[in-house]
């Protein structure tokens, strides 16, 4: 074979190969931000984009311990407000980067900052990220940051 061959056959065809192999990676490393990963809330974006969190409630989201989220194997997920624990199932379409979370248990948390992460995971209906961190993104601009945990 002549090298020309080589470059106008096989290099090509190469090309869209690893084309192919790196957009079939997109949707299963997009299901590996969640499954067994805990996420910690790292802060709460309004329609602005900015942050909405003054400093009181930012060292409160801190917190060790709480402010979490847990995606389980099995479509389930946990995790923790301030003082309190919620659970429920979750699914993500992986071509459309949606998610859906259905809550068992809120945990009635009674003090405004819990109320504040629990509403915004629970209007969640899409997602972005990738290892690093994970936006759940309501309909509108607001989302919630979460960082690894």
């Amino acid at each position: 074979m002549t090298s020309s061959l080589i470059r106008k056959i096989f290099l090509p065809l190469f090309v869209v190969c690893i084309g192919l192999l790196a957009g079939a990676c997109n949707d299963e490393d997009d299901i590996d931000i969640f499954v067994g990963r805990t996420w910690k809330v790292s802060n709460l974006f309004g329609a602005s984009n900015r942050p909405v969190l003054n400093e009181e409630q930012a060292k409160t989201i801190a917190k060790e311990g709480a402010f979490y989220i847990k995606f389980e194997n099995r479509n389930e997920f946990k995790g923790c407000t301030l003082d309190k624990n919620f659970s429920g199932t979750w699914s993500v379409d992986l071509k459309k980067r949606t998610i859906s979370l259905r809550f068992r248990d809120t945990g009635n948390p009674s003090d405004a900052l819990s109320k504040m992460v629990i509403k915004a995971i629970q209007q969640a209906v899409s997602y972005e990220g990738d290892y690093n961190y994970l936006k759940l993104k309501e309909a509108e601009a607001p989302y919630i940051l979460f960082r690894p945990y």
